[in-house]
């Protein structure tokens, strides 16, 4: 199901250029189906699916909801996310089976044959965004 999102023109986006994180907000944010099964060569289609994400939230967007993304899970790690880190994170990915789903899609791309990440994609995967206010877009399912 797609996310409802108003589509942002963007220039042309390249998963090698999209840190994990980036490419599982781009892939909750796509046309993937939350019942979606990973399959032996299905790469290509993943990446097609981050694509059209990122597309459709638009690079900035992406790289901000990532960010937030990747803030919320470093506390979560060391147990010290609050319930305004939490509330923030659960506004934002409102569909917690399809957030997990595109956390692992993101990690087969990431682990699979062409592995690469950027260095300015991993740049901002080291600078995580801590939020406790409701995220002003929603990544909705």
């Amino acid at each position: 199901m797609p996310a409802t999102l108003t589509v942002v023109e963007s220039g042309p986006v390249s998963v090698r250029d999209l840190s994990t994180m980036e490419r599982t907000v781009a892939l909750y944010a796509s046309d993937m189906p939350t019942s979606y099964r990973y399959r032996l060569a299905d790469d290509a289609k993943l990446c097609d699916w981050i694509v059209q994400g990122a597309a459709r939230l638009g690079l900035e967007e992406l790289y901000r909801s990532a960010a937030c993304t990747s803030g919320y899970m470093r506390l979560w790690v060391e147990d010290e996310a609050k319930p305004g880190h939490t509330a923030a994170h659960v506004a934002r990915f409102p569909v917690e089976k399809r957030f997990h789903l595109a956390q692992r899609m993101a990690s087969m791309v990431s682990l699979g044959p062409d592995p690469e990440i950027s260095d300015a994609a991993q740049e901002r995967a080291d600078r995580p965004v801590i939020e406790t206010a409701r995220p002003e877009v929603v990544v909705a399912a």
